[in-house]
């Protein structure tokens, strides 16, 4: 059982969440994004995803269960009207078009709602980087740093 202590202090060192190219690469056996969800877990963060990002990354056979099994241990964030209105702000404030960036502005819209300090991993250079801009101007979001892979 964890105490009470270390659950707080878990909860306190912040969100490391993963788009699907970062949840791609864990599923496909890539070591530095195992290594850089192993020190985020131990060093207190939690790791959440959207529950639109395994969608994105669907597999198939030993790659499923895979999936299914890695999804167990992470925070999947349900897409709930929190979400989908944060996503609407930054869509707006940034510009960007919610046809082709519908999916990226839940994203990023999922990670402003984490607990800060919160890091988004992405391979993303376009649409993620202004998404987490507009993210800053939410009332009451953290920043959320990229981590580009």
């Amino acid at each position: 059982m964890v105490s009470k202590r270390l659950k707080i202090k878990a909860k306190s060192e912040g969100t490391l969440v993963l788009d699907a190219q970062g949840l791609s690469l864990h599923v496909d056996g890539d070591e530095g994004m195992r290594a850089r969800i192993e020190v985020a877990q131990q060093s207190g963060r939690r790791v959440a995803l959207s529950a639109l990002t395994p969608l994105e990354v669907r597999r198939t056979e030993e790659a499923a269960k895979r999936l299914q099994f890695l999804l167990s241990r992470f925070d999947v964030k349900p897409v709930n009207d929190a979400v989908t209105d944060a996503a609407a702000k930054l869509l707006d404030a940034s510009g960007l078009d919610g046809h082709e960036c519908l999916v990226d502005a839940l994203v990023v819209a999922t990670a402003a709602l984490c607990t800060p300090p919160v890091l988004l991993v992405t391979s993303d250079k376009s649409h993620i980087p202004a998404l987490c801009k507009a993210a800053e101007e939410l009332p009451g979001s953290p920043k959320v740093k990229i981590v580009n892979v």
